[in-house]
């Protein structure tokens, strides 16, 4: 009798430990499915292939883009995945699509073409998988504080800034967001620039087409002191073994000879801030940046660089009032950048953002295929034109007739910070070698852009710019 009681109390004392477990409730899953299309048609003329002494480039054309984000979600873990789909109306080249051949116009992958059966345009932008690394209910929930991971394709969003001035766009590796407090958080992001495997790209390490093992982290705070007033201080490190992503370093022409960077250590520290108070508002930025690039037989070179972007706005009644301007330094025509200190800032990533919304020419507007790549020297990917730097300021006034309707005017003269040498032989005016070692710069004045520009918001989530 004993043994079987014994028994019972032992059985029951199993299912009341399983039972919490078999009886809870699973979240239930759930798909959401946000996204973007865009018609966009477009004429511009004498902007398409940088030389502004030949006016005879022009065009106009139209293109589609489709921008589908899908996530998974149980309870707090996510998965998302978004892709994208650029197409152009018509044919524009030897092939209507594919990554390989292209379509012709630049940032579009496939063309609607008579029959439309267009293949192998699809990109995949985010793959990533979100879930609580620390706290309750989470991997690691030992250690109290709350962290939010993602791990895989993923968007830098303001990891490392809330103005697209150094990270922005996408990248492949890890991110780890921890709240301490409500008005503190801080942000730790591993990006994998470039990943050497055991295979194909794997060479000698004193071979100058040697990629190797490029990488980046990022740690950052958003520290809010009081209500309007946020602040996000910044450090990063990258690290380049060899040739590197062109978004991570800038291809300058150099005076002296051609040399191959074996080693990279680029150092950047600074603050990013938003104030918002009434209809004031003002949104500082200001980096600082340091290191030195190991050449194969020519030495280092050592990076000192730096850069400043405020911009402020005032909203009176329906009228939006807003300036901006940035400074940041360059290096001088005959500067030997072999051995000698790089001025120019260079950002991780820019994804063609900067000074997006501010030009339409000079950065990405309306049309975000066109302005600011190879039209002004990669302007709106690193900031400064080529390795002369920069100096700029633009006005922006926004006239809201409804809710609904908006007018908007831009005034942007830009200027380099160091002169550029318009005598050389490259192709356009100060990218390149200047055409004698005693050749040195004589302008500064890039161009003043003037835009007019309207907004009208006809039907929910649907807008004509």
């Amino acid at each position: 009798m004993r043994r079987t009681v014994a028994v019972v109390v032992c059985l029951f004392a199993i299912l009341g430990l399983l039972a919490p477990a078999a009886f809870a409730q699973a979240p239930a899953p759930k798909v959401t499915i946000n996204g973007l299309f865009d018609q966009v048609t477009s004429g511009g003329r004498n902007i398409y292939d940088g030389n502004f002494s030949r006016t005879s480039d022009s065009e106009w054309y139209a293109r589609t883009r489709f921008r589908p984000d899908f996530t998974f979600e149980v309870g707090r873990t996510k998965a998302v995945l978004g892709l994208e789909m650029d197409l152009t109306y018509g044919q524009t080249a030897g092939t209507d699509g594919s990554f390989v051949g292209g379509c012709g116009k630049s940032g579009s992958n496939g063309c609607l073409d008579l029959n439309t059966d267009v293949a192998g345009i699809i990109e995949i932008k985010w793959i990533y998988t979100e879930f609580d690394l620390t706290g309750k209910n989470s991997l690691m929930p030992f250690i109290p504080v709350g962290t939010v991971a993602r791990v895989g394709g993923q968007p830098f969003s303001t990891l490392g800034n809330y103005k697209v001035v150094y990270a922005n766009g996408d990248f492949g590796g890890v991110s780890a967001v921890t709240t301490w407090a409500p008005n503190l958080k801080t942000n730790l992001a591993y990006v994998m620039v470039e990943e050497e495997i055991a295979g194909s790209n794997r060479l000698a390490r004193n071979d100058p087409f040697r990629r190797g093992e490029d990488w980046a982290v990022i740690l950052s705070a958003d520290i809010t002191p009081f209500k309007g007033l946020d602040i996000k201080p910044l450090f990063s490190w990258f690290y380049a073994d060899g040739p590197t992503s062109g978004s991570a370093r800038r291809a300058v022409a150099n005076l002296g000879p051609a040399v191959a960077p074996t080693h990279e250590d680029r150092y950047t520290v600074g603050v990013d801030a938003r104030f918002r108070t009434g209809p004031f508002s003002v949104d500082p930025t200001f980096m600082f940046q340091f290191g030195d690039i190991e050449q194969r037989g020519a030495g280092s070179a050592d990076i000192r660089a730096w850069i400043a972007d405020v911009q402020v706005g005032f909203q009176l009644g329906p009228l939006l009032l807003e300036a901006r301007g940035v400074w940041t330094p360059g290096n001088e025509a005959d500067d030997d950048l072999t051995g000698g200190r790089r001025k120019y800032f260079q950002p991780l990533d820019l994804d063609t953002g900067y000074w997006a919304g501010w030009s339409n020419i000079q950065a990405l507007g309306v049309d975000y295929f066109n302005g600011g790549g190879g039209t002004l020297a990669g302007m709106s990917t690193g900031i400064g034109y080529d390795r002369y730097g920069r100096r700029g300021v633009a006005g922006r006034v926004t006239y809201s007739l409804t809710p609904s309707l908006a007018f908007y005017g831009i005034v942007s003269p830009t200027w380099t910070d160091e002169k550029v040498d318009t005598d050389t032989t490259s192709g356009t005016a100060g990218r390149g070698a200047p055409a004698a070692a005693t050749s040195g710069g004589d302008s500064r004045y890039i161009g003043t852009e003037v835009d007019l520009g309207t907004t009208w918001r006809f039907a929910p989530n649907t807008a004509f710019d």
